[in-house]
């Protein structure tokens, strides 16, 4: 899955039910209708890698195929629109320590996020999902977080659980 014009509303609702799910498992209450309002404080989808092909040039010969990557749903997360448009054309380790302050999905790229955080922890351990703090984000990474959201989106969507639901 990738972000683009036509499916922009589709991946901010995914990422926000990915995000809330994230949270709530890790014992937050929810947050999903925040995620999703619009308005003065909404959150907005964030690249994770600037528009910045001359950055990645170690990894992409072309610059069609460093768009390809980064508009992977690996490659994007959700902030709120204040923070992302202030974080603006930083590089993936400038933006990273600020990641921590907001919600866990992006806080589990940093290393502090898995640090006296038993709700967390327990959420990660429970599920067996490999999540893992990212000092630099490369290619392999953005292919590892679509992994990643791919097995929790499994979770969210189970059908089994889903029809449990109906049947009760």
């Amino acid at each position: 899955m990738r972000l683009h014009t036509q499916n922009r509303h589709a991946i901010h609702r995914t990422l926000a039910r990915i995000t809330d799910y994230v949270g709530t498992q890790s014992g937050d209450q929810t947050r999903y209708l925040e995620y999703v309002r619009d308005g003065k404080n909404s959150f907005e989808v964030e690249h994770i890698w600037a528009n910045h092909f001359e950055r990645h040039t170690d990894e992409f010969e072309h610059e069609v195929d460093f768009s390809e990557h980064r508009n992977r749903i690996g490659g994007l997360v959700l902030l709120p629109k204040s923070f992302n448009a202030s974080y603006g054309d930083k590089t993936y380790e400038e933006k990273l320590p600020h990641y921590f302050r907001h919600n866990l999905l992006v806080a589990s790229l940093n290393e502090k996020n898995y640090e006296n955080n038993p709700g967390f922890m327990g959420f990660k351990n429970r599920s067996g999902l490999p999540f893992r703090h990212m000092p630099s984000f490369k290619k392999k990474d953005i292919e590892e977080r679509t992994a990643l959201y791919q097995q929790l989106a499994a979770l969210i969507w189970n059908p089994d659980d889903l029809l449990a639901e109906v049947k009760a």
